[in-house]
């Protein structure tokens, strides 16, 4: 299969089909600055992304699981048809079903590959609907964009969520912060679903966090101090945001994540989450793009 792939769609040293953990599928793409990323089929998960002097800008569990059937605990999950818990398994089934590759090159946008996924007799066994599902990750010098698409080919229309779960490395999340929400409204899972407004100009972490926020502006910025780099959020037609950090005590409930873990990471999720869904009638097509970043980082 890896070697198909590679006549068909690979690039030498560019846009290379490796195997991964457990020998999974895995496409790796090369910037001509040296900058780097890698996704997996399973999932079509991103689960690195580097910089020119090979920093690593995303986590990645030491404990999670690269197997069939399930997903994989850090990188950037696609979220789609269902963002958390609800009539199909959590978070739908995008993140633990194989993608397939549909293009991949280089140009001088950067370097990039798009990946599919389409009905399949498991998929319509838990959402009867016909669809088509692509993203495209494309990799440029200081940043990464990843452009996911959702065409309804039901004659019915549907409903759905599509978010990028995505997983910052940081470190330390005691010296990190999101800016850009002050003053949109969040739903805070962790109080019975309590609306409220945010009211900081900045965001820092101190406990356990996980919140949607609605309807944010289209610039956000994760400051990593610890790191001394700062992460811009570009995105458009994904109007929501999650915040997202287990802390101690669920970090040490979840047999896929370290428990000292928490330490290193903090979830910045753009998309269409549940708490809005998108509609789509038959025929339509749906959009959503976010570009990460890197705006400043250690010589």
């Amino acid at each position: 299969m890896l070697d198909a792939l590679q006549g068909e769609f690979g690039v030498p040293g560019v846009v290379e089909f490796v195997p991964g953990r457990n020998g999974m599928p895995t496409v790796r793409l090369r910037h001509p600055s040296g900058a780097g990323a890698e996704a997996y089929l399973h999932g079509a998960h991103v689960t690195s992304w580097t910089t020119p002097a090979g920093e690593e800008l995303l986590f990645v569990s030491r404990q999670s699981h690269f197997a069939a059937g399930r997903p994989i605990r850090g990188g950037i999950p696609v979220i789609f048809p269902q963002f958390g818990p609800g009539a199909l398994p959590q978070h739908g089934f995008a993140r633990i079903s194989e993608w397939h590759v549909r293009r991949a090159g280089q140009t001088d946008a950067g370097v990039s590959v798009t990946l599919g996924l389409a009905q399949t007799p498991e998929t319509l066994a838990l959402w009867p609907y016909h669809f088509d599902l692509e993203l495209q990750i494309l990799l440029r010098e200081n940043a990464l964009a990843l452009t996911a698409r959702v065409v309804n080919h039901d004659p019915r229309p549907f409903d759905f969520a599509q978010v990028l779960h995505t997983y910052f490395r940081v470190a330390d999340i005691e010296q990190a912060a999101v800016l850009g929400l002050q003053g949109t409204t969040y739903i805070d899972s962790l109080r019975d679903d309590a609306r409220e407004t945010e009211t900081r100009a900045e965001i820092r972490f101190a406990g356990e966090v996980d919140r949607i926020y609605l309807n944010v502006p289209d610039c956000l910025r994760l400051r990593d101090e610890g790191n001394g780099r700062t992460l811009t959020l570009q995105k458009q037609g994904m109007p929501d945001v999650t915040l997202w950090n287990p802390w101690v005590d669920k970090a040490q409930r979840m047999a896929d994540f370290g428990d000292d873990e928490y330490r290193e990471m903090i979830c910045v999720e753009t998309g269409v989450a549940m708490a809005t869904p998108l509609s789509l009638a038959p025929g339509q097509q749906w959009q959503g793009e976010t570009i990460f970043q890197v705006e400043n980082a250690p010589a």
